[in-house]
């Protein structure tokens, strides 16, 4: 079995963007260590918490050529299974194989709950997006389409949180986490990947300006809201190149980027334009959490650097290998 369709099932040039997600969810777990007692929050569960990610992540990605491969061939796109180079059992054991890989190291993380219903939810989401399938045509329904972009936001939005359950002490009830940033948070992801995903439902066919006109207007809140939140807390004294300069810098570069690809699709709405506006936003993610961890803990800058680091490399590898 050659390895190239491999990457390409599992979408590896995505892959970065979920790491960047760790680090994120790794800041946010230093961030509130005081509120449920650990002053320090170790590395101990960080291997774990990556080979988790990468297991569930991917494991996503090719559960999603494996339910559509009828959608998919009807479309003519060039996915692995279409074209031949992998087979649907290939990919079954493939997505079976990352699947569990996430899990078992999620139970060594902490977290094998959230993780779980990860998994479920990935597979929820890839169930609902297929769309509808009447002879030879796709339709992709209203109630679906809501759905699908609902439950992938939820997926993502619990995605990020994985650290802190990892490192949540047992005894601390999870209900206080309402009190803190972390509701915050993950409210971004979601709102982010809701829209985002907004957008890739006209992948396929194509259109939607009037959707992505909207979808550029509703981003630019997004990844401002937490940062302006943390800075604005009372007694908030952070460094102010890496507390404040730097996340803006970083959130102003990721609406900009957006602001520019979705420029392009609105004008030109063809699959390609819209696909690679996906893309950006995808890649745009390791720029949300880059911002989001220097400013939660800019004491900490490396869970942002290495967040930020995420995104070249998820540049690099769409050189070869399309994250959509």
């Amino acid at each position: 079995m050659r390895v190239l369709p491999l990457l390409k099932l599992v979408r590896l040039s995505a892959l970065p963007s979920a790491l960047a997600d760790v680090f994120g969810g790794m800041a946010l777990a230093a961030a509130l260590g005081p509120v449920f007692g650990v002053d320090h929050i170790g590395l101990d569960r960080l291997p774990w918490l990556l080979l988790a990610t990468t297991g569930i992540y991917l494991g996503g990605m090719a559960s999603n050529d494996v339910l559509h491969a009828r959608k998919d061939g009807l479309l003519g796109k060039k996915r692995p299974i279409i074209t031949g180079e992998l087979t649907h059992k290939a990919a079954n054991a493939t997505m079976a194989s990352l699947y569990l890989i996430g899990l078992v190291a999620a139970i060594l993380a902490g977290c094998a709950v959230p993780a779980a219903l990860l998994i479920a939810l990935t597979l929820l989401y890839n169930w609902l997006a297929r769309g509808r399938i009447v002879g030879v045509r796709v339709t992709q329904p209203l109630g679906l389409s809501v759905a699908a972009v609902a439950v992938i936001a939820l997926c993502r939005a619990l995605h990020v949180l994985l650290p802190l359950f990892a490192y949540l002490p047992a005894q601390f009830p999870p209900m206080r986490l309402l009190d803190t940033i972390a509701p915050l948070f993950a409210a971004s992801v979601f709102v982010y990947f809701a829209l985002v995903t907004t957008v890739s439902l006209f992948e396929d066919t194509g259109g939607g300006r009037k959707a992505l006109h909207a979808v550029q207007i509703l981003l630019m809140p997004v990844p401002l809201a937490l940062p302006i939140v943390v800075l604005m807390r009372p007694g908030a004294s952070p460094s102010f190149l890496l507390g404040v300069i730097a996340p803006l810098l970083i959130a102003a570069a990721l609406l900009l980027g957006l602001w520019k690809a979705l420029d392009v699709a609105r004008e030109s709405p063809t699959p390609p334009n819209l696909g690679k506006a996906v893309g950006t936003g995808i890649r745009g993610e390791c720029l949300l959490m880059a911002a989001f961890a220097l400013v939660l803990v800019p004491h900490q800058p490396w869970w942002g650097l290495c967040a930020l680091a995420m995104y070249p490399l998820g540049r690099f590898l769409t050189r070869w290998i399309s994250p959509t």
